[in-house]
């Protein structure tokens, strides 16, 4: 007997708390760091930006010419994130795990198949254009809009030129006023929680993609910002548990990047939990 899903049914009972509005943007690239692993380039080859979009406040697209209103996050209003990568792309295979809820495509790098689910908790509408190259070699071009009426629709695939460049663009429009009035604004802020986000990748044997977070007053490379934070290289001990063993990381980070002491846990190359241990052990006391 086969099941049918309810996507706004299965959307009320995702949960994404305001605190946490961003995480469908850093999913997102999560995603991305993946498909360039899937895609067989070296982490050094990966390129991935997030685009920030607004809206000044004449209800228009700021022009970069246009000043900045005075602040730290006096920034004119975000309406969406543009997230593009020269990974492998949708594939049919990665298509058809895209089409079906609570997918373990991945499973082994630790992904749960509802990532999609949380852009559209958070946004109105998610546009995809991804080349990509198909079992024969053959470049093709496939488009399609994703949101909460009716699902997938226009999933239409085209050939391309042969020296297209593969790359996958994840549109994010409509921030839902609910999460983006608690969401940072500054891209400065954006990039370092998003590097908070994917820091296991940076740490990491092969280290990850290149990231930038692209405003019209910045660009930022998130390699910069894991150099200014890091207070010492990354130390590694196995340590041995009941005859299990486990690899601890030891990272030190400046404190406006890292706010509480903290142990991450990780499995399947990504942080799957994190514990504040800020005044848990004599002699460890918060940020100051």
């Amino acid at each position: 007997m086969s099941l049918v899903t309810n996507l706004r049914g299965r959307l009320r009972n995702t949960s994404l708390p305001k605190t946490h509005a961003l995480l469908p943007v850093f999913e997102a690239v999560v995603n991305s760091i993946h498909a360039i692993e899937e895609s067989g380039k070296d982490s050094k080859q990966g390129r991935i930006t997030v685009e920030i979009e607004r809206v000044s406040s004449k209800g228009q697209k700021r022009l970069f010419s246009e000043e900045k209103k005075p602040g730290p996050e006096a920034e004119d209003e975000i309406t969406g994130f543009v997230i593009t990568d020269n990974g492998v792309g949708f594939t049919d295979e990665n298509m058809a795990a895209f089409e079906t809820l609570d997918t373990d495509h991945k499973i082994d790098q630790g992904c749960r198949g509802v990532g999609r689910l949380l852009w559209l908790k958070a946004f109105e509408r998610v546009e995809v254009e991804s080349h990509f190259l198909d079992s024969d070699g053959t470049c093709r071009k496939r488009t399609f809009i994703f949101d909460t009426e009716v699902g997938i629709a226009g999933n239409t695939i085209e050939g391309c030129d042969a020296g297209q460049a593969l790359q996958t663009k994840i549109v994010l429009k409509g921030f839902r006023e609910q999460y983006k009035e608690y969401a940072r604004k500054t891209a400065p802020s954006i990039a370092k929680l998003l590097l908070e986000h994917c820091l296991w990748y940076f740490i990491r044997e092969g280290g990850a993609p290149k990231v930038f977070v692209i405003d019209p007053e910045n660009n930022l490379d998130l390699d910069d910002i894991y150099d200014e934070h890091m207070m010492s290289s990354a130390k590694a001990e196995i340590v041995d548990v009941k005859g299990q063993q486990f690899e601890i990381t030891h990272l030190k980070l400046r404190s406006h990047s890292a706010q509480n002491h903290s142990v991450s846990y990780c499995a399947g190359n990504r942080v799957v939990r994190e514990e504040n241990i800020t005044g848990r052990l004599p002699g460890l006391y918060g940020v100051g």
